[in-house]
């Protein structure tokens, strides 16, 4: 399906309105919309065949958002490259994506990718334009990796009909304002911060993009930049909760990880419009999403599905779990990304009756709203019982002593394994100990669930989008 490109169909509608706001400089959609065009002139003058990848190993900033949309527009596939990760992740990663060539601005690693590193003109100067230029719905758009909790980030194609139906799904349940301002200070190389960006091209509205998230910097923008939406995991927002948002915020789109049903009553407490969603890279991002203000999300839930999407839960043996009975997340609808894409350059699809097996684990109660349990691999054994990290997480988060959570399973002689908990303790209150946590806990938790193992540490080992690296923890 053939459409108009989204950047150039938002600077002919509102030229003069600010597409991009950021620490560098402010860009309209008529600014934007002529460095998009110029570098797209110059990625189809490298003579590339279609569909081939062009990686960026570059920082949130302009430049990648030039890229986001330019290289789309050449006919390549733009692969988003984590620009902190060490040289030997770089070249294992344009490895997987049968990288053509790269853009990296000078970094040093670039040169482990062994492809051709080139220069685009992000200027602006004039080059010779499709008038309009269109987008095939269709068509491979990025690459991007997954957050590799479990094992090595897989590369996820993403069409910009994946794109596209995300931005639908999501404006239809949180809406999208003309006065939009979406602070994105998650990564552009991550599904979460790069869905910022996308949508608001689609939706013709403002970006205030940060280099990384710093909650001095993103308090200072709720204050002073009009911010209207912000996206952020549930460490940034336990670090901005206490912080009193401006009147213009009207949502805070908390994901990446579990966000603990503590947190979010604190944060509703203090006037936050938080919005707890679920979501996966191999969908586009958002899959459920409760409104602002639903009542429902402050008891751990994160919503229905969007617009489009349908969501079941499955059994080991494949059939629909009853309502509020545990089992595998399955996702289906035009978000689900076209598949993983292989070093010989084919696309292996994700599900071969469409309906993507995220590997995490949730309920659907009666009126189709998500609960979501963990990871399947994260699953504690002991004695013959499971457990649920996730669970245990959102009790003992809320425990005097306790800043932040992590639970996993560490191997032990007797019961196979044990639950172990790694605490972060709070500022200015004494670490917990073992025995607090588990008389804190009792009433909660079965006995089985109740943490035997206490680890002060004085952070969590986390990716780039929040999440914990549990594999990290247990070793």
């Amino acid at each position: 399906m053939i459409v108009p490109d989204w950047l150039a169909r938002a600077a002919a509608a509102r030229p003069d309105h600010p597409a991009l706001v950021a620490p560098e400089e402010t860009l309209t959609f008529r600014a934007l919309e002529t460095r998009v065009a110029a570098a797209a002139a110059a990625i189809r003058a490298w003579g590339l065949p279609p569909g081939a990848r062009v990686g960026a190993l570059l920082p949130n900033g302009t430049a990648l958002v030039t890229l986001v949309h330019a290289v789309p527009r050449a006919g390549a596939v733009l692969v988003l490259l984590d620009p902190r990760a060490p040289a030997e992740e770089v070249a294992r990663c344009g490895r997987a994506a049968a990288l053509a060539a790269l853009v990296a601005d000078g970094d040093p690693r670039a040169d482990a990718a062994g492809v051709p590193v080139v220069r685009v003109p992000l200027d602006g100067v004039a080059g010779a334009a499709p008038a309009p230029p269109l987008l095939d719905l269709d068509a491979p758009h990025t690459v991007v990796f997954t957050s590799g909790t479990s094992g090595p980030a897989r590369p996820v194609v993403l069409t910009a009909g994946n794109h596209a139906w995300s931005a639908f799904g999501s404006a239809a349940r949180l809406g999208a304002p003309p006065d939009e301002r979406w602070l994105a200070c998650l990564p552009l190389w991550h599904v979460g911060g790069l869905a910022g960006v996308v949508r608001s091209a689609i939706h013709a509205t403002t970006v205030v993009l940060h280099p990384r998230f710093d909650a001095e910097a993103v308090a200072r923008a709720l204050d002073e930049d009009g911010v209207t939406m912000v996206s952020l995991v549930p460490t940034a927002l336990a670090r901005l909760a206490r912080v009193r948002p401006p009147r213009r915020l009207r949502c805070a789109l908390v994901g990446g990880a579990a966000a603990g049903a503590d947190l979010l009553r604190a944060a509703a407490a203090h006037g936050w419009p938080v919005a707890p969603t679920y979501g996966c890279t191999e969908a586009a991002s958002q899959v459920a999403t409760a409104a602002p203000g639903d009542p429902r999300a402050l008891d751990g839930t994160v919503g229905p599905p969007l617009l489009a999407t349908r969501v079941r839960i499955a059994r080991p043996d494949g059939s629909d779990a009853a309502p509020g009975e545990p089992g595998e997340i399955r996702v289906h609808g035009p978000t689900v990304a076209r598949g993983v894409l292989e070093p010989d350059g084919a696309i292996r699809p994700l599900a071969a009756d469409g309906w993507l097996a995220t590997s995490d684990l949730g309920t659907l109660d009666a009126d189709g709203v998500l609960r979501v349990l963990g990871r399947r691999d994260d699953v504690i054994v002991t004695g013959g019982e499971n457990v649920s990290p996730a669970e245990v997480e959102h009790v003992l988060a809320a425990l005097p002593g306790v800043g932040e959570v992590a639970v996993a399973g560490v191997r032990d002689a007797e019961w196979g394994e044990v639950v172990a908990a790694w605490v972060v303790p709070a500022r200015d209150a004494a670490p917990p100990t073992l025995e607090e946590l588990r008389a804190g806990a009792r009433s909660r938790l079965a006995a089985h669930k109740l943490p035997r193992r206490l680890h002060l540490v004085e952070r969590l080992p986390r990716t780039a989008s929040g999440k914990v690296r549990r594999r990290a923890l247990a070793t």
